[in-house]
């Protein structure tokens, strides 16, 4: 008699060979997820999996997130989706998710050819242009595409990168990592938004592999980031990715950070105002940032829902690259910044740092906190506690 597990994925290996071969274990040009990534998995789930012919690629220990991660592929020609549905009915205490894929958070749709001015920009927000030390001794990181190290904007600047892309080739398309590390450590050529923590530390972490789609990146490599990014002692980590999925594993990871330590800040995503929520933004523990133009205006392509903490800073912006000018992922830098410099500055934890730019934030649209805005525009940090009103959360605390 064929135990029923067994029988199961004899069934949909079957099924599936009926329709096509399945090449399981990476994540294909289509960036459908052909793996599963199980988190702190149990001795019984693990024997399962290898009874049921599933292949264990890796497990490891990412300590800094107090997490086992396991990712295994389905045997041949059985859906990741299939084996997902049959575990989750056997160990509905598991947590067990895909290895779904993550994207840059950039929007070439508005690209306009008319810049900002960068001393507008800075000003909007109160922000003031410091010197070339401002940032000495703080560690940040960012989890972007591969940076051009030889860019002019990144000369001089303190830069740790690391590469987690499965050992597949990255993308060489450099554009927006660039842009996001020099708006956070580099130096600008007077028109460009840089340098806004200059001499800072940016510890960087390469994540988006190359595809026919454009870069794509997995969520084990995305958790990878960030167990090293935490290790490597970064107070906050700036992450202008998104994920289109709420992934059980990516959320138990996150609820593993220690948020008087450090604060994920995340792009809203820019699939519009009806668009499904943007992850990691979306997680309770993120701190989601959206876009606006400099007055306050909101950007046409940004995400809204009631995941949105607060707003900076993203339209026809001056940066080291002419295709990237607007979207979310360009007002993440301003709030990570803002984070790193309060806790710096004030001598908070970067919870408490993120609670204040909350409560100082310039109210926009409708009163209170708001699906578009947040709490409204980021206002440049200060050590004063802030007056908070009655309809802010923090002032029953």
């Amino acid at each position: 008699m064929i135990a029923a597990g067994r029988f199961f994925f004899i069934v949909l290996a079957l099924a599936a060979f009926a329709g096509g071969p399945a090449v399981a274990g990476r994540t294909g040009d289509d960036a459908r997820p052909d793996r599963l990534l199980i988190a702190n998995p149990s001795r019984l789930l693990e024997a399962r999996l290898i009874a049921d012919g599933f292949v264990l690629e890796s497990v490891e220990r990412l300590d800094a997130l107090e997490l086992s991660l396991m990712a295994a592929a389905p045997p041949r020609g059985v859906a990741a989706t299939d084996a997902l549905r049959r575990l989750h009915a056997e160990f509905p205490d598991g947590i067990i998710a895909l290895d779904d894929p993550f994207y840059l958070a950039a929007d070439a749709r508005s690209v306009r050819g008319k810049f900002s001015d960068r001393q507008r920009v800075l000003k909007s927000i109160g922000w003031q242009a410091y010197g070339a030390t401002v940032g000495a001794g703080i560690r940040i990181g960012a989890i972007d595409s591969s940076v051009d190290f030889a860019h002019p904007a990144l000369q001089g600047a303190l830069i740790v990168k690391r590469s987690f892309t499965s050992g597949k080739a990255p993308t060489t398309d450099t554009a927006h990592g660039t842009a996001i590390a020099a708006m956070l450590v580099g130096k600008s050529d007077g028109t460009a938004i840089a340098g806004l923590l200059r001499g800072a530390t940016l510890f960087h972490a390469s994540i988006f592999q190359k595809s026919k789609r454009g870069p794509v990146a997995s969520s084990a490599d995305f958790l990878r980031a960030v167990d090293w990014l935490v290790r490597s002692g970064a107070t906050v980590i700036n992450a202008s990715v998104t994920s289109q999925t709420e992934n059980p594993v990516v959320q138990f990871a996150m609820s593993m950070l220690s948020h008087e330590k450090v604060i994920l800040v995340a792009a809203a995503g820019n699939r519009g105002p009806n668009g499904p929520p943007a992850y990691p933004a979306a997680i309770d523990s993120a701190f989601a940032v959206t876009a606006v133009s400099l007055d306050g205006g909101a950007y046409e392509h940004a995400n809204t829902g009631d995941y949105i903490d607060i707003a900076a800073p993203g339209i026809d912006l001056p940066t080291t690259s002419r295709r990237i000018t607007s979207g979310t992922s360009l007002a993440v830098p301003f709030v990570t910044a803002a984070v790193a410099r309060m806790v710096q500055m004030c001598g908070v934890t970067p919870l408490q740092a993120e609670e204040r730019l909350q409560a100082n934030a310039r109210d926009l649209g409708p009163r209170g906190r708001d699906s578009s805005f947040g709490w409204g525009m980021l206002q440049a940090p200060r050590c004063a506690a802030p007056q908070l009103s009655a309809r802010h959360p923090l002032s029953t605390q």
